[in-house]
């Protein structure tokens, strides 16, 4: 159990995604055996999730259900660090997406509200001046973020 929470099996979390329209991950059961999940809890345990797929489960689910911003708002401060660091970057991931593909998203979804700003500041990223850019600076701040040092790149520091 982390923060708290009892955590689904993958195939649980995978049968909330495809429940929510996210045909992102394969495997499943076909079928919720529960009542669907409270959308916080559902973002809470994909950031959790110690599999990474779950955990970059969390972009297209994002992008596809914009109004979970106010739920990610709210249950960040509630997770461990490590799921923090998580949570923040690919909320900002998506958000980056959402405004380079912006034509593409409304083309297969309709309208959606853009994903608020939550995190930038707080991931410490400068200024950019286009989504590509952002995504790249965001990649390298997630890089130091989560640890994931190569051994050049420390040495390269010393």
């Amino acid at each position: 159990m982390q923060n708290g929470i009892d955590p689904l099996s993958a195939n649980q979390l995978v049968d909330e995604l495809n429940h929510l329209g996210i045909p992102f991950l394969q495997g499943g059961t076909g079928h919720l055996s529960t009542a669907p999940l409270e959308p916080a809890l559902l973002v809470m345990l994909l950031a959790s999730s110690d599999e990474a797929r779950l955990r970059l489960a969390l972009i297209p689910l994002l992008l596809r259900h914009t109004e979970l911003a106010h739920d990610v708002r709210g249950v960040v401060t509630q997770l461990l660090a490590p799921a923090q660091v998580v949570l923040k970057c690919y909320y900002t991931a998506a958000q980056l997406l959402q405004q380079k593909y912006d034509t593409r998203l409304q083309a297969l979804f309709g309208y959606f509200t853009p994903l608020p700003d939550l995190f930038i500041a707080d991931l410490g990223l400068p200024a950019f001046s286009s989504p590509d850019q952002g995504l790249r600076m965001l990649a390298e701040r997630h890089r130091v973020l989560s640890g994931q040092w190569s051994f050049n790149q420390l040495v390269g520091n010393l």
